[in-house]
């Protein structure tokens, strides 16, 4: 079962993404899209986890052209017996993922600050996964957003202020900033201290 489960890194990464979005279901064009991976591969992969018991695959229509048709839509399978083992894994393995960007935002510019929060630590409710603090190349950093969603498998909600506009927020007491700092978060950078 393992070995259908976790031999192909495209059937890993669909998996990821199927398991961190669950119980939302996706076409294998959208799961392609989100994955950076060719919709031919994700057909493929697309079975062989739905043989394991790990995805369920089911018909749902679509309006093409003023028709109706029926297209595959997956979604992970929340009562698999492996499910919650498998998404604590995912989300362990997160660690490296976050070291790769501590690593890469350095290059985006001249950072004072960044951190995860939102999803990143367990809250799904927050406007916010990633703040960063600094003057930043707005292609490197969009660029280097793409690179970390496609690892994590979700789509990040993040926000870039310069250093002017957080001190006004932090000497306004905005609520938005005084939230996310005072809320859980992981540093990834930090030049106020």
């Amino acid at each position: 079962m393992l070995t259908k489960l976790f031999s192909s890194p495209v059937r890993v990464k669909i998996l990821k993404f199927l398991i961190m979005h669950s119980p939302v279901d996706f076409s294998a064009a959208d799961i392609a899209a989100k994955t950076k991976s060719v919709v031919r591969s994700v057909n493929k992969e697309m079975g062989k986890l739905a043989e394991t018991g790990a995805v369920v695959e089911e018909l749902k229509p679509l309006a093409v052209n003023k028709k109706v048709v029926k297209v595959k839509h997956y979604r992970a399978n929340v009562d698999f017996a492996l499910f919650s083992e498998i998404k604590n894994l995912f989300i362990k393995l997160q660690v490296l993922e976050l070291d790769y960007l501590r690593h890469k935002l350095p290059n985006i510019g001249r950072l004072n600050y960044a951190a995860l929060a939102g999803k990143f630590v367990g809250n799904a409710t927050s406007g916010v996964d990633l703040l960063i603090v600094g003057r930043v190349d707005n292609k490197k950093l969009e660029k280097l957003i793409a690179d970390f969603q496609a690892a994590v498998g979700w789509e990040i909600n993040w926000a870039v202020m310069d250093l002017e506009e957080y001190d006004y927020r932090q000497k306004i007491g905005d609520m938005f900033l005084y939230n996310l700092l005072s809320g859980k978060k992981i540093e990834l950078f930090n030049k106020f201290v």
